[in-house]
């Protein structure tokens, strides 16, 4: 994906109103600080307050199975959520379709550490 393309992808999200990173934009930090707004600003939301709900249980049986600080955990998450919302945007993929994307990602990820590459 061209970075003109990628720009454009994120003008449409924010337009939108979803905030949106290109790769160039992108930090850990300014990631966190968009999503604290969005939180706080829809807190009011039952929707927004349900996710948060949700999140919390994720996280708690997450971390229960994953052996990594959390704070390397919310980085990967952080990167791998904004990517997995475009391909869901993009391609219309549905829940299972995600997962199954992220599953085959982190397969991709193993098998090359593995045999001593980088992908």
């Amino acid at each position: 994906m061209t970075a003109a393309h990628r720009e454009a992808l994120a003008r449409y999200f924010r337009r939108r109103g979803t905030p949106a990173f290109t790769t160039e934009s992108y930090s850990r930090q300014g990631m966190l600080d968009a999503l604290r707004e969005v939180r706080h600003h829809r807190s009011g939301d039952a929707h927004v307050r349900f996710l948060g709900q949700a999140a919390a249980t994720f996280v708690r049986d997450l971390t229960e199975v994953v052996d990594l600080p959390p704070a390397d955990i919310a980085t990967v998450l952080l990167a791998a959520g904004g990517a997995a919302g475009v391909f869901a945007e993009l391609h219309g993929f549905n829940g299972t379709e995600i997962a199954g994307l992220l599953q085959y990602a982190a397969d991709d990820l193993d098998q090359a550490a593995k045999a001593g590459e980088q992908p």
